[in-house]
């Protein structure tokens, strides 16, 4: 019965981390795009959130780069919990990218 564990759980962060992987590097293209005009954000003048804004818009391919990677090593050493944990990062990112702006 232990056996058959690890290939549980193994299926489960494939059924997690493959479609996690295309959709964050789908996401890093509209990322890209906003980066290009993130110097727009400073026609009002440059203040302290709108530059809280733009680094952490900067830092979004980074984050999801090293988010990816981190994550398939995981799971080559077989980690799969730690691999599916790590896949909210990005998640976490965009969340803290895009709350300032909903206010």
């Amino acid at each position: 019965m232990d056996a058959a564990k690890p290939d549980r759980r193994k299926k489960i962060a494939l059924w997690v981390l493959i479609p996690a992987t295309v959709l964050f590097v789908a996401s890093l293209l509209p990322a890209g795009m906003m980066i290009l005009f993130s110097p727009m954000a400073f026609d009002a003048g440059p203040k302290p959130g709108i530059w809280a804004f733009v680094i952490l818009l900067l830092a979004y391919p980074l984050v999801v780069l090293l988010t990816l990677a981190a994550t398939w090593v995981s799971f080559a050493k077989r980690a799969y919990r730690l691999a599916m944990w790590l896949n909210a990062i990005p998640i976490v990112h965009l969340i803290v990218l895009f709350v300032p702006i909903a206010k």
